[in-house]
């Protein structure tokens, strides 16, 4: 099987499309393509196997690999104004690319930007809110756009915009560490620590609300603000949370001190 690189290309339309209001879903009677996630749950990669005429919409760089000459184009999805507020509000791509096949049996491999998991989240008219970032890809039944979060955004860590999916069809997410899922029964509350949360409905209602009793319990166990979400409903959960890791992280990028002589030959040779 051969695979290549493929030039994206931009149709004009796009480029002077200024639509205020979010793209409608595709109908689309076709059957979704067929998938498989491979490498779970740590280094997840994404392979679809599509018929000729199905298409894929991805975040842009996704693409790791593919075969059976497919038509790879990228678009500004609701137009300059739509593609600026996502990139900008939601951490997502300026261009999303789309992936339709010219030949039965095409395959097409997705990777995420962030080492971690990948899940499938079918929708059936109901929407869902996920965190930016962790869009992936999406049938093309499916329409995205920006939601605001408010207060509850900014002070639960998940950023004041969200995305916002909507239509009919498999939506893929993917996430920082694995993914968990969890379902809620009605009535049911749970409660997710700040910056874990990948994906959730967005008719289940969630309130923010302390970890710990008090400052002090706060402070004395390392949590803070959470969400305290009430079903029904199913929420989406990452195991790891990229804030926290990027904190770990610091101790070891200093910048490295410059010097001369021997001191700082051998420095360098043991490690000092």
């Amino acid at each position: 099987m051969q695979f290549f690189l493929h030039p994206i290309s931009i149709g004009e339309s796009r480029l002077l499309s200024f639509a205020k209001t979010p793209e409608k879903p595709q109908e689309s009677a076709e059957s979704p393509a067929d998938y498989e996630i491979l490498a779970k749950p740590s280094y997840s990669a994404l392979k679809f196997r599509l018929n000729t005429g199905q298409e894929i919409h991805a975040e842009s760089g996704a693409i790791l690999a593919a075969g059976g000459s497919p038509e790879i184009r990228g678009t500004m999805k609701g137009g300059v104004l739509g593609a600026l507020k996502r990139s900008i509000l939601t951490s997502e791509s300026f261009f999303v690319t789309t992936v339709k096949a010219r030949n039965d049996d095409t395959e097409l491999y997705l990777a995420p930007r962030a080492v971690g998991d990948v899940e499938c989240i079918p929708l059936t008219g109901e929407d869902y809110i996920v965190q930016g970032g962790s869009f992936l890809a999406s049938g093309p039944g499916i329409a995205t756009d920006t939601h605001f979060s408010g207060w509850k955004g900014f002070v639960s860590g998940e950023g004041i915009f969200m995305i916002r999916a909507s239509g009919r069809g498999n939506m893929f997410v993917s996430s920082f560490g694995g993914i968990l899922k969890k379902d809620l029964k009605a009535g049911e509350k749970f409660v997710v620590d700040n910056g874990h949360i990948v994906a959730f409905p967005a008719s289940m209602p969630y309130a923010i609300e302390r970890m710990g009793e008090g400052l002090t319990g706060m402070v004395t166990t390392g949590e803070g603000l959470a969400c305290a979400f009430t079903g029904p409903g199913t929420i989406y959960l990452q195991s790891r949370n990229l804030r926290t890791f990027a904190e770990q992280l610091n101790p070891f990028l200093r910048a490295p001190e410059r010097g001369q002589g021997a001191s700082n030959i051998l420095g360098q040779v043991f490690g000092g």
